[in-house]
């Protein structure tokens, strides 16, 4: 009977694991995402940065009780270092517009909560996820998907539809 249970367990088990994305899975995903809005401690500094397809959102903005004024400048990969003019953004249309002026055929989003974000105090990733997702509703045909990251590395991934 216990041999029973325990390949039971065992069957379960294997069921969970092979219904959870892989690693190769989640990196797919996170690579096709029009858009990349990863939520992260952004030390000495207050602004948020765009850089590529990578919105770099400082956490510390997000734990307000409102997102906006959002401060955000642009960043060339290749040129890091070289400063650009900060972008006051006031609405979630503004941000959408911005966002779709970096990346016009933005329909995949994906949301990727960094571990640093968590030392922020106030931080709560259910509240940003959630503000988030109401912004990005917005876009028609879409999809929004939750990635979270440790040490650098995608550790798991949820569609949020």
């Amino acid at each position: 009977m216990k041999k029973l249970a325990l390949a039971l367990l065992a069957a379960v088990s294997f069921a969970f694991m092979a219904c959870a994305p892989s690693k190769l899975d989640i990196q797919e995903a996170a690579v096709t995402s029009d858009v990349l809005v990863e939520v992260r401690q952004v030390l000495n500094d207050s602004i948020s940065l765009y850089v590529g397809n990578v919105l770099y959102l400082n956490s510390k903005q997000v734990v307000a009780d409102d997102l906006y004024p959002l401060h955000m400048s642009t960043r060339d990969p290749a040129e890091f270092e070289k400063l650009t003019a900060t972008d006051v953004i006031n609405s979630d249309e503004e941000l959408l517009n911005y966002l779709r002026r970096k990346a016009p055929d933005m329909i995949n989003i994906g949301i990727v909560v960094g571990e640093t974000a968590f030392n922020e105090a106030g931080f709560n990733e259910q509240t940003v996820v959630e503000k988030l997702t109401k912004i990005f509703q917005k876009i028609d045909g879409g999809s929004l998907k939750l990635f979270h990251e440790k040490e650098g590395q995608l550790t798991d991934m949820k569609k949020i539809y």
